[in-house]
Parts: structure tokens; sequence; C-alpha cells
């Protein structure tokens, strides 16, 4: 056979083979068609397969597995420039509160960073920090000590309260206002009050709203007194200023607050000048009530009574008042002591109840924001905030 021969029938082998592959391609293709259709992977409405059922019943599981991401992870303040969701739900207004929350805070040496101690010393707070925390604690009324102020004149102005202020209206924590009661000594630590108008209404003299350039607290007639240990009684002078919950219109809960700042036992042990202070303190609280009109008296700050058993605080609730630092938590970021209280009167009805609870505003904050109670005293101060909640009501008085 020549060669020419043998390769023509290797063609045709060649084409042999395709066609028969093409012919049973169709044909398979023509057999397996409708099982196909039978069987694919987007069944209809009206199918039953057991493998439609097996994927029905897995695809919820997949959807709607919740993932393990956090709202809003635990960061630190400069990293946060608008304030958590959660405050924001706080400015429903009055009308939907069911409580008002009143605190105190004192701030060490706002004003003076140089006068602050160990890791604080020439720290200045930022007005982020400060803005922060009391937006964080939820208060409506915050009751002020260790303010110091570099500013002359009536009415006295704190640049590190007011820059604490704009932080926090940048934050959409409502609009506030402060007081600062005057001292004795230019350059004197102050006590004083701010608070959210949208939640509370403060109140002069005359039962009217307060007007922050010509209206003032009412200081108490305590006098200049010698203590018979050292010095003179509340070189930090209380102060008394009425609060009404909403408008005065509405009628509802008010009060009236004295913040404090009592002698701290420096270079000394001076529970007897303490005692001698609740002492005038509350020799004044008939003319307090008579002058605001109302029988709810609160008093609150810096007690510098490290223990609930001071003869001080016994001088207070032997008065008709309840101390609800009781217990003894601690308020100070080392842990010793319990100087920071809320003393409130035992028979009114808006302190009953959940008005009894004391919170001291710490170990939450300090665990969402990741810093230990060192760092606290360095970038805030040595004492926490401290809160309560009053119920609102129908004014009883």
């Amino acid at each position: 056979m020549s060669a020419r021969t043998t390769a023509q029938n290797r063609d045709r082998a060649i084409r042999f083979a395709i066609v028969a592959l093409v012919l049973l391609a169709g044909y398979l293709y023509s057999k397996y068609k409708g099982v196909g259709s039978q069987s694919g992977s987007t069944p209809t409405s009206g199918s039953s397969s057991n493998a439609g059922n097996r994927a029905e019943e897995k695809t919820p599981v997949v959807r709607t597995e919740p993932r393990a991401e956090p709202t809003a992870a635990p960061s630190t303040v400069a990293q946060e420039p608008k304030a958590p969701a959660p405050e924001k739900s706080e400015e429903a207004g009055p009308a939907a509160a069911s409580s008002v929350r009143i605190g105190t805070w004192n701030i060490e040496w706002l004003g003076k960073p140089d006068d602050r101690s160990g890791v604080a010393k020439g720290v200045a707070q930022s007005a982020d920090d400060l803005a922060d925390y009391v937006i964080a604690s939820k208060v409506d009324v915050l009751a002020l000590e260790e303010i110091v102020s570099n500013r002359p004149g009536k009415p006295i102005r704190s640049p590190e309260i007011e820059a604490m202020i704009a932080k926090m209206k940048e934050r959409d924590a409502g609009a506030w206002e402060y007081v600062l009661n005057p001292g004795i000594n230019d350059g004197d630590q102050l006590t004083g009050v701010m608070w959210n108008t949208g939640k509370v209404t403060a109140l002069n003299a005359k039962g009217g709203a307060w007007n922050s350039q010509s209206d003032s607290p009412m200081r108490l007639n305590i006098g200049k007194v010698r203590s018979s240990q050292s010095g003179y009684l509340w070189n930090r002078p209380p102060h008394a200023i009425k609060f009404v919950v909403g408008s005065p219109t509405e009628k509802k809960t008010d009060f009236v607050l004295i913040p404090i700042h009592m002698k701290a036992d420096y270079q000394g042990q001076f529970s007897a000048h303490r005692r001698e202070e609740a002492e005038a303190l509350v020799a004044q609280l008939p003319a307090v009530r008579k002058a605001m009109s109302d029988e709810d008296v609160v008093i609150l700050g810096d007690s510098n009574c490290p223990s609930p058993s001071e003869p001080a605080l016994r001088v207070l609730t032997d008065a008709g008042y309840l101390d609800l630092n009781a217990n003894g938590k601690s308020t100070h970021w080392r842990g010793e002591g319990s100087m920071d209280r809320a003393v409130v009167p035992a028979k009114q009805p808006e302190f009953a109840g959940s008005g009894t609870a004391f919170t001291v505003f710490a170990d939450e904050y300090q665990r969402v924001k990741r810093i230990d109670a060192k760092e606290f005293k360095r970038r805030f101060s040595d004492h926490y905030l401290v809160y309560t909640d009053v119920a609102v009501m129908a004014d009883d008085d």
C-alpha cells in the first residue's frame, strides 16, 4: 500500500470518529435534558425535593445570625468627637422623664492645674474629657466643687467650664448654664452648679426664670465664725439655688440644691471643725425653706467626711436628712474615703424608692474608656462624679 493511500485512510478514520462523537453528544443531550430541568438549582414555588427543603432550612440561619461586632467600640475621648447614641435618647425632654438625675463632682483644682497633686500636677483637664464624662453620667443637674476662676466680676465665669459646656453642645447634649458661688478671697476654690436647661429651669428668689446676668444664688447667713479647731467655718460658703423640672407652669417636682465643700483633713484631722460646719448649716435651713418656699432642700457635694459615722453627718441625719452614701462607697480614685455625698430630706416623696439609690460613676466609665484609676486621676480628677435620681411628680409644696 502506498504512503498516499495510508494517509487517506487515516483522515477518513479521524472524520468518522468526530462524526460519531457529535452523534453521541446529541443523543446524551436529548436523553438527559428533561432530568436537568427537574433538578435545577432554582426550584419552582411548588418544588418539594429534599434538596430544596434542606436549602430552605439552612438559609435563615446564615442570614440572621448576628455578627460579633460592637455598635460602638470603646475608645479614648479624643477619638469620639460625638457623644454616644444612648446619651441622645436623654434629650426627649422633661415631659417624658420619670426622674431627674442630680449629681456632684469635685473637679480637682479646675482652673489651677499647678496645684493638682501627684501624677496630675501641672496637667490641665481638657474640655473634651470633662464633657465626655459628664455626658456619659447622664446627669441633668451637677453641683461643682474646687473650681478656681481667674475672671473677676459678676457673675463669676470659668473658661474651663464654658469650654466644657461648648463641647457638650457640639455633641448634642443640650444647652447648659452654670453659676459659681463667690468665695471669701480671690483665688479661693469655689462651689457652683451647672444644669441642662432642656430638663430643668433654675428659679430666682422671686420664683421667676433665672437670669444669669442679674440673678445669684442665696448665700446662707452663717457669717465669719471661727472653728474651735482651726480657722473659720465654711471657707467655701454654702449657697442655695432652686430648680423645677420642665417649666414653672408645669408645676412638677422642684427642689433646692446647696452644694457644699467642707473642711478637708489637710495637715490635720478636722472632724470637729466639720461638725461645727454642719451645725451652722442646719441652723440656716429654716431660712432657706422659707425664702425658697420649698421643703425639698438637698445638700450635696464634697463633705470631706471619710466615714459615714462622722459627727458632721450625724448632725444632718438628726435634722431629718438621709445620707445616700451611708454605706460608705468610696468616691476617691485611690479607693479610700466616702467624701462625696448626697443628703436628702428623709420624708419627702420625691426621694423615696429610686431616689435612695446612690451611684459612684467610676468603674463603668473607666472600663468603657479603657483607662485605670491612675489615668482618671491624671486626666480628670482625684474624685469621681456621684449621682442620684429624683422622682418627677406633681409638686407637693
